[in-house]
This record gives structure tokens, C-alpha cells and sequence, in this order.
């Protein structure tokens, strides 16, 4: 086990080794290229999952956490609409994510 540091935060969180990942994704060893990368990195204990904080400080959840991506969580959370990469306006207002 290792601390590995959250990205765009300064949490390190303790964690399996990097060539012990479970995937070819880990939200924090093989992190993708998705458009949320640039935003705070932290662990929800409450949700048992990795969230990115927009710039109106809304936790989403990480798309590369292998909850995510296994189905296991089912990535309901308070939404601002920053998640969807490329929602335009009538289908964040159609979604009731403002």
C-alpha cells in the first residue's frame, strides 16, 4: 500500500500500487483523458467513491472510479450539468439539472 496524491488536491489517500490496479482505468493510477480532469479530485466516503469538484464546488462522480464504470454505483448525485461534456442548454433544462 501507497499514498497516492489526488489530482488538482493536495489529499494523498492510501491506496493499492499502481501495477496492482484492477483495470486499464483507475481513477487514480491510469486516469483517462475525459474533461473533468481538470477539475479537484476527492474521496466521497459517504458514496464510497472518487468525485470531481466543478468550479461551483459540485461533487461528481470520477468516470474513471471502477464503481462507476462497473455499474456498481449508479452515479446519482446532486448535478449542476458539468459532468455532461457537451449537454446544450435544453437538454440540461429537459434533464432538471439547473
Amino acid at each position: 500500500m501507497r499514498y497516492a496524491k489526488l489530482e488538482n488536491s493536495y489529499v494523498r489517500l492510501l491506496s493499492h500500487e499502481y501495477d496492482e490496479c484492477a483495470n486499464d482505468v483507475c481513477s487514480l493510477h491510469k486516469r483517462t483523458d475525459h474533461h473533468m480532469r481538470e477539475y479537484k479530485q476527492i474521496f466521497s466516503y459517504n458514496m464510497g467513491i472518487m468525485l470531481r469538484f466543478c468550479s461551483h464546488d459540485v461533487g461528481h462522480p470520477d468516470p474513471d472510479d471502477a464503481k462507476i464504470i462497473n455499474g456498481s454505483h449508479d452515479g446519482t448525485h446532486q448535478c449542476d450539468g458539468c459532468c455532461i461534456r457537451f449537454a446544450t442548454e435544453e437538454e440540461v433544462m429537459r434533464n432538471g439539472l439547473r
